[in-house]
């Protein structure tokens, strides 16, 4: 079990530096007065979650794709490369900016977009089997 803790700890730490550097190549491209990056690191993270949940049930314990290999990219990956919790003091920081509407866009698009590549990532590996 201890080895699993690692692996979590190491693609956590590779997914964080990813997000770090998309967000901050957005941040240099499109301005920072909406969170584009994090839009972006959201909805890319939602729909390689759903292509990986769509892969894991194909293939028999262990085969391709080792359990450590899975909290590697489930867990850790995914986990420290979505941004949840920046996605959340962003939309506070934009309400405290007296920005209401630019706040209701970034809950509605990381939502319904994260939602929708979640799902096409899913319908993706279906349609290729």
């Amino acid at each position: 079990m201890g080895v699993q803790y690692i692996v979590v700890f190491l693609g956590g730490g590779l997914g964080a530096v990813c997000r770090y550097l998309a967000t901050s190549f957005f941040a240099v491209r499109f301005g920072s007065a909406f969170p584009y990056g994090t839009l972006f690191v959201n909805v890319s993270g939602s729909f390689l979650m759903g292509l990986l949940i769509g892969v894991l049930p194909l293939l028999p314990r262990g085969a391709l794709l080792p359990e450590n290999l899975r909290f590697l990219l489930a867990v850790g990956f995914l986990g420290g490369f979505t941004t949840f919790s920046s996605f959340s003091m962003e939309t506070l920081t934009l309400l405290q900016g007296a920005n209401a509407l630019s706040a209701l866009w970034n809950v509605l698009a990381n939502v319904a977009f994260g939602v929708a590549a979640a799902w096409a990532g899913l319908l993706l590996v279906r349609a290729a089997l």
